[in-house]
């Protein structure tokens, strides 16, 4: 029965797909996947954005992509705000969609080093060192995850500012498996893990999607919701997996508007999150 397509509200234009217990062929399913354990695999996408911060996709229309291509979690982890992650847990309990929206956000450290938390109640301050980032995000009960590592970009931790920062604080995953991870940083990624995998928490995989290209990377967990998943995470059980789904390539539009958000909208937003700040504090 899986593969049902439900008439939807004309404002969305991407059919969803309702899905039965038999959950082995969803599009979200890598292509080879390890045996399935004993509650079988529920499948998570862990770092995407919406147009709350430099992605192009509002956030209710990606809850509609993700519940197409057969996720158990999403994680939406806009940049420095909470607010798209809100609006698409919103409209996954409104629309009573089966994918569950779990509150996260990418955050910008003080050197640029970005963290993602994961089961977030409130904005985490941007701009602190990453120990300090990673202490806030647990202290309002999330879990802190490190993103896209060792990619050699002004965003992307480098193996020693990692092993410095786990001299002061603990992850509670790393990004192990992402679409824009070529050779030299999985290399990299290996070795690092070969002498402090102890220290970084959970494997996971996530597609750092932009455009609603979800599913480029997955996480899978023994289960199905979103407390399966923060118990696979904690357990250090979760498999990362690159995703299988191909989608089309976004075209010079979608880059414009990803540049605009981006290089202008962005840095926009993080100085009136700065003021605030500056006024709490």
């Amino acid at each position: 029965m899986h593969g049902i397509v439900q008439n939807v509200p004309a404002a969305v234009e991407t059919p969803v797909i309702l899905r039965s217990d038999d959950r082995s062929e969803r599009p979200c399913l890598p292509v080879d996947p390890p045996p399935a354990p004993a509650g079988g695999w529920g499948v998570a996408e862990l770092h995407c954005h919406t147009t709350a911060s430099d992605g192009i996709v509002p956030p209710e229309e990606l809850v509609t992509i993700a519940e197409h291509l057969g996720l158990d979690v999403l994680a939406v982890t806009d940049h420095d705000t909470i607010n798209g992650a809100l609006r698409a847990r919103d409209h996954a309990l409104a629309t009573g969609a089966r994918v569950e929206v779990i509150v996260g956000m990418e955050v910008t450290t003080r050197r640029q080093d970005h963290v993602v938390g994961l089961f977030l109640e409130r904005t985490v301050r941007i701009f602190r060192s990453v120990p300090d980032t990673v202490d806030e995000i647990h202290a309002q009960g999330g879990l802190a995850v490190v993103a896209h590592p060792f990619l050699g970009l002004p965003s992307s931790i480098s193996p020693d500012r990692l092993r410095d920062a786990l001299r002061r604080c603990r992850f509670d995953g790393i990004e192990a498996e992402n679409p824009y991870m070529r050779r030299g940083a999985r290399d990299r990624l290996k070795a690092f893990l070969r002498d402090h995998g102890d220290d970084v928490g959970a494997r996971v995989g996530a597609s750092d999607a932009h455009f609603g290209d979800l599913a480029k990377a997955v996480t899978l967990f023994e289960g199905r919701g979103a407390a399966d998943l923060r118990r696979a995470l904690e357990e250090r059980t979760t498999v990362p997996a690159a995703g299988r789904v191909q989608h089309p390539r976004p075209g010079l539009r979608a880059h414009l508007q990803n540049q605009y958000r981006s290089l202008l909208r962005l840095p926009v937003m993080r100085a009136g999150t700065v003021w605030r700040q500056w006024r709490e504090a």
